[in-house]
């Protein structure tokens, strides 16, 4: 391992370089030869609802890694993410929280508050859940969350299962739920209709190292993030500002400091080459909501504009976007009706003739699996 020498000057790159890094190590413009290698499903790709933003995230990229090994689980800020199934273990010892500390506030929800969080402690409670959930589903039958909790309701600590005055019954809170199916091996099975169930998968009997597990985490969080900053990981994670720094420093000798817009941020060393000489980015793409570009956590970098941030990254119902060399140009949506499927794309500035073309081949790429004609619209 090559070290890097902490007090070394910053490398000083321009916010292009930055833009044309991640078109390139996210596959955007170039699909990867081997997706499971060096896609973007390594680091994972958010799928929310399940069974919809994903598939468009890879197919954006002309990638179409083997279904088999790839799991749907509740990983990152225990959202639904699609990942490799070999790395579940991995993600299980990286992502198990300890102390409720080191989660953010808002993100840990009400079992932040309830005494039980401070009597049982984070760990403790999900490591109960978990159990829980491996003796419920050691039938092999799948269950939908409402079955799983149900049953859950008659063997975990009734310390576990507050009040819920919208269900009316005591059950798991839903963060305590999330970070629990991890742990407990359980994956999400994607249905054409009705409630998503969960299923057990094995993972193996390997047990990973947590602290090098949560080492590997940031590394692959650095290749397609960065650079990056401990507050960004924190985003990333939901986690507090020292409990990102606690899976940071870590890799403190690993990281080269670099300069963008006047702002400090960090990359591994063994990708400053790539942040270097990534190649200008060229092409018209659509990305779904959710996308892993879009999903980082320097949005301001993204996307300068206030106002345009705004139209992105909507708190519900969020669009997708519209990338044009590298940038964020618009917005889109799509409605589907039995006979076709209507791509309407609200560019920020206006399109070329060329940009236009580009723009409506891709949105036929991203629907030629949806079995109806598609038609592409743009707002004025």
């Amino acid at each position: 391992m090559v070290h890097v020498d902490p007090v070394r000057k910053p490398v000083t790159v321009t916010r292009a370089q930055v833009l044309d890094y991640r078109v390139a190590v996210h596959r955007i413009e170039h699909p990867s030869d081997d997706p499971l290698r060096d896609g973007v499903v390594v680091a994972g790709v958010q799928d929310s609802p399940p069974g919809r933003t994903a598939a468009l995230a890879l197919r954006a990229r002309g990638e179409s890694p083997d279904a088999e090994r790839l799991a749907l689980v509740h990983s990152m800020r225990a959202a639904t993410h699609l990942h490799r199934a070999e790395d579940l273990a991995t993600l299980a010892a990286a992502l198990r929280p300890d102390e409720a500390r080191d989660l953010a506030k808002e993100h840990l929800g009400p079992f932040g508050r309830e005494p039980a969080a401070e009597r049982i402690g984070l760990g403790a409670a999900v490591g109960q859940v978990a159990e829980a959930m491996r003796a419920v589903t050691a039938d092999g039958r799948a269950r939908t969350k409402g079955e799983l909790s149900t049953a859950l309701s008659e063997v975990v600590d009734l310390r576990l299962r507050p009040w819920c005055q919208g269900c009316g019954v005591h059950h798991v809170q839903d963060t305590l739920f999330r970070y629990a199916t991890l742990q407990a091996g359980l994956c999400i099975a994607v249905r054409t209709a009705g409630p998503f169930p969960y299923v057990r998968r094995s993972t193996g009997r390997r047990r990973p190292d947590p602290q090098d597990s949560r080492s590997l985490l940031v590394r692959r969080f650095l290749r397609w993030c960065g650079p990056a900053r401990p507050a960004d990981l924190a985003k990333w994670l939901a986690l507090t500002p020292a409990g990102a720094r606690r899976l940071w420093d870590p890799l403190g000798d690993q990281l080269a400091e670099v300069t963008v817009e006047g702002r400090r941020g960090w990359v591994h060393h063994e990708d400053l080459d790539a942040l270097l000489t990534a190649p200008a980015a060229s092409e018209v793409r659509l990305l779904p909501p959710y996308d892993p570009l879009t999903e980082l956590a320097d949005r301001e970098l993204l996307l300068p504009d206030r106002a345009r941030r705004g139209a992105v990254w909507r708190a519900t119902a969020p669009p997708g976007v519209l990338i044009v060399r590298g940038e964020i140009a618009g917005t889109w949506r799509r409605r589907a009706t039995a006979q076709r499927v209507t791509v309407t794309i609200q560019p920020f500035d206006t399109l070329t003739s060329t940009e236009r073309r580009a723009a409506r081949r891709h949105a036929e790429v991203l629907h030629e699996n949806a079995g109806h004609a598609v038609e592409t619209q743009f707002a004025p």
